[in-house]
């Protein structure tokens, strides 16, 4: 089968010929219909000093945002048949760590691996994922929209720890899941919703989404603007998609008292946060990370919420081209609205 692999420690990625995996007892054999590029997929292909930094094995097939038909199942596999179709979890569980068992299998400390990371991923034309990582689709799913379930996951696993309902939200950072989560903020209750970019395409777009005010913080002092629209009040949540350092310590100024600021954006540099005593511990800031969905409660939620029509899932499919094209894709992924989505 064709998979598009990260094989050297350097740029670069290939599309080579490798054998279609054999699902083990309790997996799964997908045969993949539609799978995204994220950000990450990017800066492993362009081999970042961050992802250097974590001592991946090589090679491995990239990716991890897809969806798919069941192909073959182990012989222990017990809720899916061939011919289901299937979107995956990207995270695999131990099941037996305490993170594990107090209902935080995202976070398991055991690390039994990561789709398109520490095991092979979706950028091929199969994939193998336990039992436990697949998520069951209607009948009629419509591939290309649930492929986008892991990042609108992500989102919506960001809005859970912010609880935005009659709240002010400011997204700071739209592109595609900083959308999604526009969009969702605006389903789940938020009073309003401030989105923060530099590409003016983007922040157009998350207006159409549902964000009611939309700043670019290239020639408009952020916190200034927060202040404007909030009668100096500031914002009861954050959710910050940049990993900007600058961007981090304007949204602790942007937040009211008792604020939430939620970390989804990757820093790949060391944070400092001047006059912190002031600034987070005197006004009772709440700064938390997140990594990945909440596994599965936000999947639980996710599924709900996309199979009552309410989510504009067209919104974030940017393109769509065959997987040999994935240089194009790489090449424009900066420039187009949504996620752009391979065909293996």
């Amino acid at each position: 089968m064709k998979a598009l692999r990260k094989q050297k420690p350097m740029p670069g990625a290939d599309l080579v010929d490798i054998q279609i995996p054999e699902p083990g007892e309790h997996e799964l054999l997908i045969k993949v219909k539609a799978t995204a590029i994220c950000k990450s997929d990017v800066e492993v292909i362009e081999w970042t000093p961050l992802v250097a930094s974590a001592n991946y094995d090589l090679p491995f097939t990239m990716g991890h945002e897809f969806s798919g038909e069941v192909e073959a199942v182990g012989k222990f596999v017990k809720n899916f048949k061939k011919g289901d179709r299937v979107a995956g979890e990207t995270h695999i569980p131990c099941g037996y760590c305490r993170e594990c068992r107090t209902d935080n299998q995202h976070i398991c400390t055991n690390h039994m691996g990561v789709l398109g990371r520490t095991v092979d991923g979706s950028f091929a034309e199969y994939i193998k994922i336990p039992e436990i990582s697949a998520i069951k689709l209607a009948d009629d799913a419509n591939f290309e929209h649930m492929s986008l379930l892991e990042p609108m996951g992500t989102a919506l696993h960001a809005l859970q720890k912010a609880e935005p309902s009659g709240k002010i939200v400011a997204v700071l950072g739209v592109g595609t899941i900083g959308l999604m989560a526009c969009e969702l903020a605006k389903l789940l209750g938020a009073f309003k919703v401030i989105a923060m970019d530099v590409n003016e395409k983007r922040l157009a777009h998350s207006l159409s989404l549902g964000a009611d005010i939309a700043i670019n913080g290239l020639n408009t002092d952020l916190v200034k603007a927060v202040m404007n629209e909030t009668n100096g009040q500031g914002v009861d949540c954050v959710l910050d998609f940049t990993g900007n350092v600058k961007v981090i310590n304007q949204a602790i100024d942007i937040l009211a008292p008792t604020g939430i600021l939620v970390h989804i954006g990757m820093v790949p540099e060391s944070l400092t946060i001047s006059n912190y005593m002031y600034r987070v511990v005197y006004r009772e800031l709440k700064i938390t990370g997140l990594y990945g969905r909440h596994m599965f409660k936000t999947w639980e939620t996710l599924m709900r919420l996309v199979n009552s029509g309410k989510i504009n899932m067209d919104a974030y499919v940017g393109m769509v081209l065959p997987m040999d094209e994935y240089e194009k894709a790489l090449e424009q992924f900066n420039t187009i609205n949504g996620r752009a989505i391979l065909i293996p």
